[in-house]
């Protein structure tokens, strides 16, 4: 990673006698460059996602293109009556799908830097740069203003990020019991996420008779998997897990699933208790993945 040099941060520092300066000083620090963004063990999957143009792989730097691929239907892993090859299969197929959705906020994250980088160099805005800023600002649920585009691109530093392959990945094997419950096969979703209009996914059984929330539908796994790093990315009730994450950046540390996991307390009615699940699994999780790869 690089750090700037003396004299820059001196200059950054004159910087804090504007409020707007301090806001684009604290979000080019959150900013990491020239670094892998999810440092933990990686996944080897021994049946790799057919994808076209270019393979999906772990990336170092935030200059990333979008890729195109296809992923396939959920498989059935109830067929599977190893509990181990059940988890491996599950692993080698949703890894590439949560890669290719973080691969794509990636882009959008890298764009973000250098809207910034121009704002701090006190240059005007493109009507393009700002049409995009403000698409994205809506997408990401941050207040827009034509008139200070710095504050924006402050609060969209916290949320245009990724979510470490290891948390999603558990989750989704704890939501949907290794890709084998009702919700996961009927409607794709691995994540238990609900929805409130009617008709917008399944009831689910044990639903109060006051209750009107369903299981929501979606087309795929890659669009459930698409939702689920949103709903973490936008929900005021995961803004901690963004502030930790936040922190993370700014000390240069990787983003580690476990430590995230503690902006997960309204998760589950559960609270506490579905926290502590989810960083004990991350731990089982690379603890399979080292007797996998040794």
């Amino acid at each position: 990673m690089n750090h700037d040099s003396p004299q820059r941060s001196v200059d950054f520092r004159n910087l804090l006698f504007t409020m707007g300066g301090l806001a684009i000083v604290l979000l080019l620090i959150v900013f990491v460059r020239e670094r892998t963004v999810l440092q933990e063990p990686p996944v080897v999957a021994e049946k790799q996602v057919k994808v076209e143009k270019k393979k999906l792989t772990q990336k170092t730097t935030l200059d990333i293109q979008p890729l195109v691929t296809r992923f396939g239907p959920l498989p059935d892993f109830n067929s599977y009556r190893q509990v181990e090859k059940r988890k491996a299969a599950f692993i080698d197929y949703l890894s590439p799908i949560i890669e290719y959705q973080n691969n794509k906020i990636l882009h959008d994250r890298a764009r973000l830097e250098k809207v910034a980088r121009r704002i701090l160099n006190g240059e005007a805005l493109p009507g393009e740069e700002k049409r995009w800023l403000k698409q994205l600002a809506d997408k990401y649920e941050v207040q827009w203003n034509s008139d200070d585009p710095a504050a924006a691109v402050f609060r969209l530093a916290r949320r245009v990020d990724v979510i470490p392959l290891s948390l999603a990945l558990v989750q989704a094997a704890k939501e949907s019991s290794w890709g084998r419950s009702r919700y996961a096969v009927e409607v794709n979703n691995l994540f238990g996420q609900w929805c409130y209009d009617q008709g917008c996914g399944v009831i689910p059984g044990e639903r109060p008779a006051d209750a009107i929330h369903e299981v929501k539908r979606f087309n795929t796994v890659s669009d459930a998997t698409r939702s689920y790093i949103h709903n973490l990315n936008t929900h005021p009730q995961y803004a901690r897990l963004r502030r930790i994450r936040q922190n993370l950046r700014m000390r240069h540390e990787p983003l580690s699933g476990r430590v995230l996991a503690e902006g997960l307390l309204y998760y589950s009615e559960r609270r506490q208790a579905y926290v502590r699940e989810v960083k004990e699994m991350i731990h089982q999780f690379h603890l399979f993945q080292q007797q996998r790869t040794g």
